[in-house]
């Protein structure tokens, strides 16, 4: 959620700041709209990469050069290259389609909004500028992969051996922990234990490469690195498990709410069994008699 809100935030800046980058000159329009486009695509990426910012700038260009011809064409141009790295994540070609298309047509028609209401008053430039950003989120409702479990898979699909299957099983386990919550500390450790399974598996796939040029006394190292990808994986799937564990057992123990309602049950039981007994009573032949008689008015 943090990352949409993020998103929509340099969104709106861009959409806001772009008609108007202009009148500040040359280059500091040109810096700005690039600046500002990078922004956007790495917020639209969730991760600092080489091709997030490459994308980014690129969009900046073409948004550029169109911005006076074509205001929804140079929207279109930016808000689809902000997003070419999160379409490389998705992982079926329709819904990728789907995840350009939205992009091509929310930027377009945020770019017409940001060119027609720019001369307007504040508000309604200010209502326009966040309608925009808003409408430009729309490609983030199709799912793509996570950037960790991408990077690994397609390091997996390169690779052959034992260090294949885990770093398989490494990015099946990414898709799964990337919506577990955990603690502060433990959260850095095993946000840092991800890096390091990374840097090994970029590490692994350049040895794989250069697997028949290898002297046979340097084979150990491939082992070696096999080995610690193994370790890691193996050390992150513990750790969620344990984390799992702990939080099914936390449920379980909190029966607070089951007591309350079970006192209530009992409460309630008990005051039908009164009622069936009070009904008894009065209905009974034997005890009728015996029941004290209610004057019907009182007074002389």
């Amino acid at each position: 959620m943090s990352r949409k809100i993020a998103f929509v935030v340099a969104a709106a800046c861009l959409f806001a700041l772009a008609p108007i980058t202009g009148r500040f000159g040359l280059i500091v329009a040109s810096v700005s709209l690039v600046w500002l486009s990078v922004l956007v695509a790495v917020a639209a990426s969730g991760s600092v990469s080489a091709l997030a910012v490459a994308s980014g700038a690129a969009g900046a260009l073409a948004g550029g050069l169109l911005a006076s011809l074509l205001p929804a064409a140079a929207g279109a141009a930016l808000v689809a290259c902000a997003f070419v790295e999160r379409t490389t994540r998705i992982r079926t070609p329709a819904m990728r389609a789907l995840h350009v298309l939205f992009a091509c047509a929310a930027g377009a028609l945020a770019g017409f909004l940001s060119a027609a209401f720019a001369s307007s008053s504040f508000a309604i430039t200010a209502v326009a500028v966040v309608v925009a950003a808003v409408v430009c989120a729309l490609p983030l409702l199709v799912p793509a992969d996570d950037p960790v479990a991408h990077a690994l898979d397609l390091a997996s699909r390169s690779l052959s051996g034992s260090a294949r299957e885990y770093l398989a099983n490494g990015a099946k386990l990414r898709r799964f922990a990337s919506d577990v919550t955990l603690d502060r500390n433990i959260d850095t450790s095993v946000t840092a234990t991800w890096r390091s399974l990374l840097r090994l598996a970029e590490a692994r796939v350049r040895l794989e490469h250069t697997l028949g040029q290898l002297p046979s006394g340097e084979m150990d190292v491939l082992g070696m690195v096999d080995q610690r990808i193994e370790e890691h994986v193996r050390a992150l799937m513990r750790a969620y498990a344990a984390v799992d564990t702990a939080s099914a057992a936390s449920v379980a123990l909190d029966d607070v709410a089951k007591k309350d309602v079970e006192a209530t049950a009992d409460s309630l039981e008990e005051v039908g069994r009164a009622l069936v007994e009070v009904r008894d009573a009065c209905t009974t032949p034997a005890l009728r008699g015996t029941l004290p008689r209610v004057p019907s008015r009182i007074g002389p």
